[in-house]
């Protein structure tokens, strides 16, 4: 049985530099998301409610 983090490892060590790159971005901007969630959250409910079909 195979080590799920040695497979991980291998994986990644076989992706090309852009594609290590993009990996790196895009984890950070899924914990910059996570971190300002409650921020990004408020602002979309904001945006739909200035969008007020009901006139």
């Amino acid at each position: 049985m195979d080590n799920p983090f040695r497979k991980l490892r291998n994986w990644y060590s076989e992706q090309t530099p852009t594609t290590k790159g993009f990996i790196w971005i895009g984890l950070l901007l899924i914990i910059g998301i996570i971190i300002r969630w409650d921020y990004i959250s408020k602002e979309v409910v904001a945006a739909f409610g200035f969008l007020n079909f009901n006139q």
